[in-house]
């Protein structure tokens, strides 16, 4: 599967949601546009698209790994490269656990609004 492929299969998803909620019951939650700036999207999002690059593009990464200067080499091992997006996808579901101030505050504001 060729990154673009993964792209255009999450466009799909994002419209079908989009649509099911256009036409059906389904709602989103009041403070989902708070969402977007929430550490938890933001690690999600680039960990996930860091796998799907790593995996359809496994040359342009290796491309990347040898144009690394050695001492980095010698510290991280070859195959760690593919546990950076579970990594951030992990430090996604625990930056949940984080509160962030300012969203904390705008989501109180979007609550006492009528």
């Amino acid at each position: 599967m060729t990154f673009i492929t993964w792209l255009v299969i999450v466009l799909i998803a994002i419209l079908a949601v989009l649509l099911i909620r256009k036409y059906s019951s389904l709602e989103f939650v009041a403070h989902a546009k708070l969402l977007f700036k929430a550490w938890s999207v933001w690690l999600a999002s680039i960990g996930s698209a860091l796998s799907a690059w790593v995996q359809s593009f496994p040359d342009a990464a290796m491309n990347g790994w040898n144009m690394l200067p050695p001492d980095i080499k010698s510290f991280l091992p070859q195959n760690y490269l593919g546990f950076i997006g579970a990594f951030m996808v992990a430090m996604a579901v625990i930056s949940q656990f984080v509160r962030q101030k300012r969203l904390v505050e705008k989501k109180q504001q979007l609550d006492t609004q009528p």
